[in-house]
């Protein structure tokens, strides 16, 4: 099975991850320094893309199935405003997924091992 989802980063959103997280890095926050270290504009935290990632995995997946061990690498800044699309496959075994920035640029891979809930109980 294979499903799609359309994921933007708000500068609330990340202005937000910053108090939370206390990481204030100028390129999250500033469209200027990032500019100055030759981003196009703000990049979006590492550790919010993956919450994000993960909190739709468990929305739509985690009735049916636990993850047992995942793994999930950048390949390309995730940026402010930018329409993304998370394209997730969906196996019994697994679920690997891809992000997919507005201009088709490959931004994200990574891949979930699962187990059933009830395999889970067992264990």
């Amino acid at each position: 099975m294979k499903k799609s989802h359309r994921l933007i980063f708000s500068k609330k959103d990340i202005q937000d991850y910053a108090t939370a997280s206390g990481d204030y890095n100028p390129i999250h926050l500033s469209e200027r320094e990032a500019q100055q270290m030759g981003f196009k504009t703000c990049v979006v935290h590492g550790m919010l893309v993956m919450g994000r990632v993960g909190g739709i995995i468990r929305t739509q997946y985690g009735s049916v199935a636990l993850v047992k061990d995942y793994s999930m690498r950048f390949q390309a800044p995730v940026y402010l405003d930018s329409q993304n699309q998370l394209e997730v496959k969906f196996t019994e075994q697994e679920l690997s997924f891809h992000l997919y920035s507005e201009d088709g640029t490959p931004v994200l891979k990574g891949k979930a091992v699962l187990s059933s809930r009830e395999e889970a109980h067992h264990e």
